[in-house]
C-alpha cells in the first residue's frame, strides 16, 4: 500500500477493488489497517500495546467514514457495544468488529 501511496502524483487517483481513492485517503485507509492489525497481532502474542489515545480518536472518525453498512459482513464483521465512557482505542476496535477485551488466554 505504502508503494502505490508513493507513486501517486497530484490528484491521482488509486483504484483498489472497485474503489476509487486519493492520495489522503490511502493514507487514511493504510493508517487504520496498520494500527488494528499492530493490536491484534500484539493481542495474539499476549502483549498489550494500546493505541495512543489521539491516535484512536482520528482512526475511529476515519473508519467511521470508511466502513460502512455495506462493507460488513463481507471484510468487517458487525460493530460490537462499548460503554460511552470507554476509551477511543476501544470505540474503534468494537466498530471494526473487534472485542477490545479479548486475550488470547481466556
Amino acid at each position: 500500500m505504502l508503494g502505490r501511496w508513493v507513486a501517486l502524483s497530484g490528484d491521482a487517483l488509486i483504484t483498489v477493488g472497485d474503489r476509487r481513492l486519493t492520495r489522503p485517503m490511502v493514507a487514511a485507509v493504510g493508517a487504520i489497517e496498520i494500527a488494528v492489525h499492530g493490536w491484534d497481532v500484539a493481542m495474539a502474542c499476549g502483549e498489550r500495546h494500546p493505541l495512543p489515545p489521539l491516535l484512536a480518536e482520528e482512526l475511529l472518525d476515519l473508519a467511521r467514514l470508511f466502513v460502512t453498512a455495506q462493507e460488513r459482513p463481507a471484510r468487517f464483521a458487525l460493530p460490537l457495544p462499548v460503554p460511552p465512557h470507554a476509551p477511543a482505542q476501544d470505540h474503534l476496535l468494537a466498530y471494526l468488529g473487534r472485542d477490545p477485551t479479548w486475550t488470547p488466554f481466556r
